[in-house]
């Protein structure tokens, strides 16, 4: 029996792991937070950090207006999904990243819910 696999162009899809998914339908994510999120997880590296997307990339991957993704990266910063990434200034304190002037900041899974990824759904 032969079975055909779905085929798809590099960078075009991404991966939704299934604690993350089970964490945000805990959370009650609204309709602006899952598609920011699905752009985002477009790159997940080894401990938890985002790939750089700006509003306009994720706006262009998921058809949501500028504000849309604002508002969607509001809600998963607010519900505990991601938080910004600790970045050190010139004079060497940490801060969190932020958006600014065209730079786009940086953000990872937060450490609770990279924890209960990690762990699967039964815990171990």
């Amino acid at each position: 029996m032969r079975v055909a696999y779905a085929r798809f162009a590099p960078l075009s899809y991404a991966t939704v792991q299934e604690g993350l998914t089970r964490a945000m339908a805990s959370a009650q994510v609204g309709r602006n937070g899952w598609p920011v999120m699905v752009a985002l997880c477009h790159r997940v590296y080894a401990d938890g950090t985002l790939g750089r997307a700006s509003a306009d990339e994720i706006a262009g991957r998921t058809g949501l207006t500028r504000a849309q993704v604002a508002r969607g990266m509001a809600e998963l910063r607010g519900k505990g999904i991601v938080e910004p990434v600790e970045r050190r200034d010139g004079e060497g304190f940490s801060r969190p990243d932020r958006p600014a002037w065209g730079h786009v900041a940086r953000y990872r899974i937060s450490a609770d819910v990279w924890a209960a990824m990690e762990l699967g759904p039964d815990g171990s």
